[in-house]
């Protein structure tokens, strides 16, 4: 394809009725404008325009190409405005992607006012605790919960807080197992985890505590599944001990509906964090929900028992 740009430079001059007018109107050298347009011509294989000392006409080819280019023209000019009006204020669209729990948790609780803030933003959120790209999958903005921060090209991290992983179970199941007093009587319980936490098809959890020796629990599981409200469920419902994040089960504790086992011990816990493209160009829309979270996510993560980082 040709250089677009000879479409406007041919539309200017049909529109302002000359070359010096068009010239003046754009800010565009006329004798540039002449020569693209004779170039354009000699492209095309037509003449478009007659030009006589006092004015310029179109021919019927310059009259049915003046009206296909003048509607390229026009798009074009829209879209211009279009992004333009985008980063004048925040509007327009904000996709995120968050995990279930935190999306519960963190974002519910705040996203009622950034809206009322913003309301020409509008706010797509993919609530899913697979792993998503930010960049192939077109996302402005991806929570993250997990031991480490992804630290990946064209990629920016924010990290908040680190949350502990803690044992839990239904109080009936411990008295029905006569209970668990140390990280070997784990062996002999049935157990709820994530497919993260297998080896060779084999529970294999590292518990840390303050005066002692890391402990390996290595267990056949009772219960895999990546959703952490399915193990809430199944833990609460007595089917085994769960190892969680605690702000996910602090309402469950709190109404003994569960208890936290060994409470000394604990697991390496996840990092709270968010990641997004590298902001340059970025729309306000999406530097608004950035900002507006970075100034709210401390205290919200704070009321859910979450260590600062």
């Amino acid at each position: 394809m040709n250089d677009l740009n000879d479409l406007f430079f041919f539309a200017s001059v049909v529109e302002h009725k000359g070359f010096s007018a068009a010239a003046r109107a754009t800010g565009i050298d006329k004798t540039r404008m002449s020569r693209r347009v004779a170039a354009l011509e000699e492209d095309l294989g037509v003449r478009l325009l007659q030009r006589t000392t006092r004015s310029i006409g179109l021919t019927e080819a310059g009259r049915r190409f003046y009206e296909r280019c003048q509607a390229v023209v026009d798009g074009a000019r829209s879209a211009y405005e279009e992004v333009g009006e985008l980063t004048k204020e925040p509007s327009g669209n904000v996709r995120v992607s968050c995990p279930h729990a935190m999306a519960q948790n963190y974002l519910a609780p705040m996203l009622p006012g950034f809206m009322a803030a913003h309301p020409k933003v509008s706010v797509y959120i993919e609530s899913t605790d697979r792993v998503v790209d930010p960049i192939d999958e077109r996302f402005d903005l991806v929570f993250r919960a997990s031991s480490a921060v992804e630290d990946a090209a064209g990629l920016v991290a924010r990290e908040f807080g680190q949350v502990r992983l803690i044992l839990v179970a239904n109080p009936a199941y411990l008295t029905r197992i006569g209970g668990i007093a140390a990280p070997d009587d784990l062996q002999r319980s049935d157990i709820i985890c994530s497919s993260s936490d297998l080896h060779d098809q084999q529970v294999r959890w590292g518990l840390l505590h303050a005066d002692e020796p890391r402990q390996w629990v290595s267990t056949t599981p009772r219960l895999v599944s990546n959703d952490l409200r399915v193990q809430l469920e199944a833990s609460i419902h007595g089917i085994g001990v769960a190892l969680v994040p605690e702000p996910i089960v602090a309402t469950a504790i709190e109404t003994a509906q569960l208890v936290h086992v060994l409470p000394e011990w604990s697991a390496l816990g996840h990092i709270i964090h968010f990641v997004y493209p590298r902001p340059r160009g970025m729309l306000p829309s999406v530097r608004s929900l950035i900002d507006y979270l970075c100034a709210h996510i401390p205290t919200i993560i704070a009321q859910n028992g979450v260590a600062p980082l």
